[in-house]
C-alpha cells in the first residue's frame, strides 16, 4: 500500500526512502485496526532476517525511518508496528488523543497477529525495541519462547520512575478511580506541540536533530498526534509490569537478550532493567551515561553504541543457529 502522507522539513535520513511502505490488519482477538510499517531491501537482495521494531508510548513508524535505514545497511528487513491508539492505528472515536490500554495481552495479541499473519518468518527474526515496546516484546518473548532468535532493548519500561517511591499508593489510587479510567491523568491533556521542546533540551533526547523529529512528523500528519496517557493506561501499564516482576517468569527465557539504560532517564526505572537482565540467563547489561530516555533519537556516539551492540547480537545468533 502506497502511504498519502505529507513530508514534514526533515534531514533526507529521517524521510521515507521509496521502498518504505505501509498497511492494515484488523486482529479478530482484540478487534484492533492495525497499522504497520516495513522498510524492504534493494531488488534482488535476499534479507539474512528480519528485525520487527516495537516502539515507545505515543511512536509511529515513522519516527524508525532513520533506524530501518540503518537496518536494511545491514542486510536486514525491518517492520514497525503502530500499537493501538497511537499512530495510525485504531483510536478512542470520542477523544483520538486520549492514549488508553485493553491491556497488554492485547497488545501481545497484535504483535502476534503481525508476526504469525503478515510476516510469516521462514528467515530468522530479531527484535529491537523501545521503552513501553520493551515491556510488550518482552511479554511477547515469555509467552512465545522460539519465535524470536534475539532481542534488544532501549530503556524498556519495566517501572514508571515516577511512581517507583509511591507504587503501592499509585495503585490504590487507580483501583479507587476505576469508574473514571478514560479520564487523563491530573496535569496530562491533548496533543501540543509544547508538550516536547524539541530542542535537545527536552527530557527525551540531547540530539537536536533527532530531537526534532517526533514533532515534525506529529505537526506534518496531524493523525500521528496523541495525547496523554489515562488513568486506564496507567492501570494496565503497572498491572503489566508486575507480571513481568516474578524471578520464574525471567529466568526460563531462553533467548538472548541486550538490556540497554540511560544514565540521564527521567521517565523509566533503571533499577528495574537492571534486575531484569540479571534474571534472565543470556542477557547482557548496556548502561549509556549521558543519554536521555529515547536512545535511538540520542547523539550519534550513543546511538552507534547502541545498534553496534544490538547487530553483534544479531548476527552471532545468526551464526549459531536456530534457538
Amino acid at each position: 500500500m502506497k502511504d498519502k502522507i505529507t513530508l514534514p522539513k526533515l534531514e533526507k535520513r529521517f524521510l521515507p526512502p521509496k521502498n518504505w511502505k505501509s498497511d492494515v490488519f484488523l486482529n479478530p482477538e482484540t478487534n484492533h485496526k492495525i497499522h504497520y510499517n516495513f522498510l524492504e531491501l534493494p531488488k534482488n537482495k535476499k534479507p539474512k532476517g528480519i528485525i520487527v521494531i516495537p516502539p515507545g508510548l505515543s511512536e509511529f513508524g515513522e519516527k524508525y525511518i532513520e533506524t530501518a535505514r540503518d537496518c536494511v545497511k545491514k542486510g536486514y528487513k525491518v517492520y514497525v508496528i503502530d500499537w493501538a491508539y497511537q499512530g495510525r492505528s485504531t483510536r478512542l472515536e470520542d477523544d483520538p488523543h486520549k492514549r488508553t490500554s485493553d491491556g497488554y495481552d492485547a497488545d501481545v495479541s497484535d504483535l502476534h497477529f503481525l508476526i504469525s499473519n503478515i510476516i510469516k518468518p521462514e528467515i530468522p527474526l530479531f527484535m529491537m525495541s523501545h521503552s513501553m515496546g520493551g515491556n510488550i516484546g518482552l511479554r511477547y518473548l515469555v509467552k512465545y519462547k522460539d519465535i524470536f532468535q534475539a532481542a534488544s532493548f532501549s530503556a524498556p519500561m519495566l517501572g514508571i520512575l515516577r511512581l517507583k517511591n509511591v507504587e503501592f499508593l499509585a495503585k490504590s489510587l487507580v483501583q479507587l478511580i476505576s469508574l473514571f479510567e478514560n479520564l487523563y491523568v491530573r496535569g496530562s491533556q491533548d496533543w501540543h506541540e509544547g508538550a516536547r521542546k524539541s530542542d535537545g533540551q527536552d527530557i527525551f533526547s540531547s540530539d537536536p536533530k533527532r530531537d526534532l523529529v517526533h514533532n515534525a512528523w506529529c505537526l506534518a500528519n496531524p493523525q500521528l498526534q496523541v495525547g496523554s496517557p489515562n488513568i486506564k493506561w496507567i492501570h494496565e501499564s503497572m498491572n503489566s509490569i508486575d507480571m513481568l516482576r516474578p524471578d520464574n517468569v525471567l529466568t526460563s527465557l531462553e533467548t538472548p537478550c541486550l538490556f540497554a539504560y540511560a544514565g540521564l532517564d527521567a521517565l523509566v526505572d533503571n533499577e528495574a532493567i537492571m534486575n531484569a537482565a540479571q534474571k534472565i540467563p543470556n542477557a547482557s547489561l548496556l548502561e549509556f551515561t549521558d543519554a536521555k530516555h529515547e536512545i535511538l533519537m540520542e547523539t550519534d556516539e550513543i546511538r552507534d553504541k547502541f545498534l553496534k551492540k544490538t547487530f553483534e547480537l544479531f548476527d552471532k545468533a545468526l551464526a549459531s543457529g536456530p534457538n
